[in-house]
């Protein structure tokens, strides 16, 4: 039977014991050097054996204990010259192999103190609850014996939702959930209703609060993922629109918005006096086909180059009206395309057909739309160069409609809430939390959910050398005995080697 589970975490006594838990964590961050000087030999063994015996196997009794206790400690050296001492080369200087630290190396091997190294339980009484509920195996047969001895090559797994239990975060009660839902409503909407007042200082603040979070939060990461989406669609449509920017597809663009404009302006019926318009676009109208920042004397530019071309008479109503009716079975933009080509190519046996004047005026307009497409295309290029510089400083370009898809969440019903969770859980409709009370997403789990791993576990997740752990199976190999080696010991011990040395002066008797 292991002993009583009395004090442990208490903060008067300050043990430190081989858990994950909070208080254990703060013993261990307030707990200062064991001072020897003012003790006997026999008071500075006893107390390095108190302290020690506190963090390995504190549920053995001492008599169990020193049935297990072997004075033997095994420690390995490699047989090169890499042992050979070098003179006077302090740097090369061989470590010294700490075998004192093996004084507990017999206790590893146990199974319930596997478990809690592999990070597959929080504490060793909770492994040692693990094993005698029968959520622990040991190659494929269920162990339910905490002290089974392992042995090299022994492949040991727990049950996925035992270690997730043992990793995760406490799941809240009802009241405390609730409690933190009407609070994060109450923020949410405040939020939302600053960000409709201020939209361009919220958004400051949002990308701000993203790019000081540390690269390992979650948030970060769909963050970055956002980012280098949001690149991938820049360099899309920089490529959309430097292929729309040549001056042929100008030209194109220029004859369908001017065709549209004409069909809009023409008589309704033939015996209408309402006067045709045959140059209905205006300089806004132009403008709309550069729309980029600084474009103004591309527009006055291409609006030339569109007199020009109406000067020629070429793309007046009667002429385009005319190929469109010959080549009904086809869409018009297709047919505008091939007289855009036509206008842009000039081939000897269109222009034949027109006058010199007419001639003079479609080169004219070509030169100028060519050189229109050039510098459209450069400040393209320094647009989205632009832009990519900002996004890869983080600094996404600010969005003015953003906030429209920000929505204050309706009023909850706590009270309905707290008598029928499972039915009324759907009311909660947070954007990062839909359809659940917080941490409480799957009822049924011990564990919050969806599922965060408990607090301070960072300072304890330390992996042992003698084991080769996979936590998608939650299984691992127990590889060897622990060991020493020159300047380590395979041992996990938060104490110090002049510690360890006194403790195992404690158990080494006369004829052991």
């Amino acid at each position: 039977m292991p002993k009583k589970a009395v004090l442990l975490k208490s903060l008067t006594r300050g043990r430190i014991r081989a858990s994950f838990n909070k208080y254990n964590l703060f013993n261990l961050y307030k707990k200062g050097k064991i001072d020897f000087r003012t003790k006997t030999l026999y008071q500075q063994k006893f107390y390095a054996k108190q302290e020690t015996r506190a963090y390995h196997g504190e549920h053995l009794t001492e008599g169990r204990f020193n049935t297990l206790f072997s004075s033997k400690l095994n420690s390995v050296a490699q047989l090169d010259a890499s042992l050979r001492k070098s003179g006077g080369n302090t740097n090369n200087k061989l470590k010294e192999t700490p075998y004192i630290l093996q004084t507990y190396a017999t206790l590893e091997k146990r199974l319930e103190f596997a478990l809690f190294r592999a990070m597959f339980a929080s504490s060793i009484r909770q492994a040692r609850q693990f094993i005698l509920h029968g959520n622990v195996f040991v190659n494929g047969i269920k162990m339910r014996h905490p002290g089974y001895p392992l042995k090299p090559g022994d492949i040991f797994h727990v049950k996925q939702d035992k270690v997730l239990e043992a990793l995760g975060a406490k799941k809240p009660s009802l009241e405390e959930s609730l409690k933190i839902d009407k609070i994060q409503i109450e923020e949410w909407n405040q939020y939302v209703k600053d960000a409709k007042e201020n939209p361009k200082k919220a958004w400051d603040e949002k990308i701000a609060k993203f790019k000081n979070k540390n690269a390992s939060y979650e948030e970060k990461k769909e963050f970055s993922e956002f980012i280098q989406q949001y690149r991938n669609n820049i360099e899309k449509d920089e490529r959309r629109e430097l292929e729309s920017s040549t001056n042929k597809s100008l030209l194109n663009k220029i004859l369908e918005l001017h065709y549209d404009k004409l069909k809009c302006n023409q008589p309704e019926s033939n015996n209408s006096k309402k006067e045709q318009n045959n140059t209905p676009l205006t300089l806004k109208d132009i403008q709309q086909l550069v729309n980029k920042d600084n474009t103004e004397k591309l527009a006055h530019d291409l609006m030339k180059c569109y007199q020009d071309l109406i000067k020629s008479g070429l793309i007046g109503w009667d002429k385009l009206s005319s190929l469109i009716k010959d080549k009904k079975d086809e869409d018009y933009e297709n047919i505008l395309k091939k007289y855009g080509e036509k206008l842009s190519s000039l081939p000897k046996d269109f222009t034949d057909t027109l006058s010199v004047n007419e001639k003079g005026l479609i080169r004219s307009a070509n030169k100028l739309l060519a050189e229109v497409a050039n510098k459209y295309s450069l400040q393209l290029s320094t647009y989205y160069r632009q832009l990519l510089n900002d996004v890869n400083s983080e600094n996404i370009p600010y969005d003015p409609n953003w906030v429209d898809q920000l929505d204050y969440h309706p009023a909850v019903d706590f009270d309905k809430l707290k008598e029928n969770e499972r039915k009324e859980m759907k009311a909660i409709q947070l954007p990062w939390q839909k359809g659940y009370t917080y941490g409480r997403k799957d009822i049924s789990k011990p564990y919050f959910t969806p599922w965060k791993p408990r607090q301070f576990l960072a300072p304890f997740a330390i992996l042992p050398n003698h084991l080769e752990i996979s936590f998608k199976t939650c299984s691992a190999i127990y590889l060897r005995d622990p060991i020493a080696r020159p300047g380590q010991s395979e041992v996990i011990s938060p104490f110090a080697l002049n510690v360890h040395e006194r403790a195992y002066m404690y158990y080494v008797r006369k004829g052991r």
